[in-house]
């Protein structure tokens, strides 16, 4: 039977699923990063997890999966009688978010983290560049997964995981078909990127009343690159269709991707 006692304890599931939302303080996001850089099991659980998510995206489309947000919606909806005045941070999910901290902090933060000469931008190895999303609540915020529903008026705060990469360009395509400019908001050159664990835009973005679906598309690269392919794919691909762009631009460059889709 083997054994890992030698070694530092396995990262539980409920820190993989934090991390992937961007439910992390940056200082556990930096101590995660550190410890994905040594351990390649830990790895390769991460992209058995986005591997799996891919294909849930493939075998239902956005129609599919809008069709289900609403379902649960109104069974929220139908629940919200029995559970009036706990609301969605009440004291029951503030307990469970603190022992989730707490665990974070136990298990990957630690001597072997924390050596010396780890930049932030060697931490990060094995890792791909995400896309963040927030929804702002009463009670702050909450992180929006691809396929979640959202509404007029919502006012989502935009992120993203570098995992090294050095530039990068965040954009949106709407229902309507228009394209929206996020970082950065003009220019024909790409972003450069925080080597912070997390790094959040400087201002919320407000969806407005376009049917149907926003996407919003992360890219990135090691290297500087031009905005215009970018918003020549975009603006290619908002004449897809009733169903949603696709969760990939078709790019001609070398760069990473991420994307989430807000179904309204």
């Amino acid at each position: 039977m083997t054994s890992r006692s030698s070694g530092p304890p396995r990262v539980p599931d409920l820190i993989l699923e934090r991390y992937r939302l961007g439910e992390m303080t940056p200082d556990e996001a930096a101590a995660f990063e550190r410890r994905v850089d040594g351990d390649e099991e830990l790895r390769q659980r991460l992209r058995t997890l986005e591997a799996s998510d891919e294909e849930i995206r493939h075998r239902h489309p956005p129609a599919v999966l809008a069709a289900d947000v609403r379902q649960r919606l109104e069974a929220r909806a139908t629940d919200a009688p029995r559970t009036a005045g706990a609301g969605f941070f009440g004291l029951r999910w503030r307990t469970i978010a603190v022992l989730a901290g707490v665990l974070v902090l136990i298990v990957l933060v630690g001597p072997p983290l924390l050596g010396p000469g780890d930049g932030p931008g060697d931490r990060v190895k094995g890792l791909e560049p995400t896309l963040l999303l927030f929804r702002k609540t009463p009670e702050g915020s909450e992180p929006l997964k691809d396929g979640a529903a959202a509404r007029a008026g919502d006012l989502i705060r935009i992120g993203y995981r570098a995992a090294g990469q050095r530039w990068g360009m965040i954009v949106s395509v709407d229902g309507r078909g228009v394209v929206t400019r996020h970082m950065p908001r003009d220019g024909a050159q790409a972003a450069r990127l925080s080597t912070e664990a997390q790094a959040l835009l400087d201002s919320a973005y407000e969806l407005d009343d376009a049917p149907r679906w926003e996407r919003f598309y992360f890219v990135a690269g090691s290297a500087p690159f031009d905005t215009a392919p970018i918003i020549e794919a975009a603006n290619g691909v908002a004449a897809s269709g009733p169903v949603g762009p696709p969760p990939v631009l078709p790019l001609r460059m070398t760069v990473k991707q991420s994307s989430v889709l807000l179904i309204k």
